[in-house]
């Protein structure tokens, strides 16, 4: 977590709903935050709807990125 760097988003609000285990927040991508975004895109990026859906497949990609998944010790062999 940081703690002197200024962040390029900010979460606000934070709401779990235990019933339907979902987290809704909302998000805010400073002027930087959403360069950035633009950047990583093969295609243009200019209404906030398609802001939102790059956003969303960056953060889907991190998440699958970041999941822990089992080491191989070969092609056959068991995890370590």
């Amino acid at each position: 977590m940081r703690t002197n760097a200024k962040r390029l988003a900010e979460a606000f609000e934070p709401e779990y709903n235990s019933l339907s285990k979902t987290l809704k927040f909302t998000l805010v991508l400073d002027e930087e935050a959403i360069r950035q975004v633009q950047a990583t895109s093969a295609r243009p990026v200019v209404t906030p709807e398609e802001l939102t859906e790059q956003v969303l497949e960056l953060l889907e990609r991190s998440i699958h990125l970041n999941t822990p998944k089992p080491v191989r010790a070969g092609p056959h062999g068991g995890s370590w």
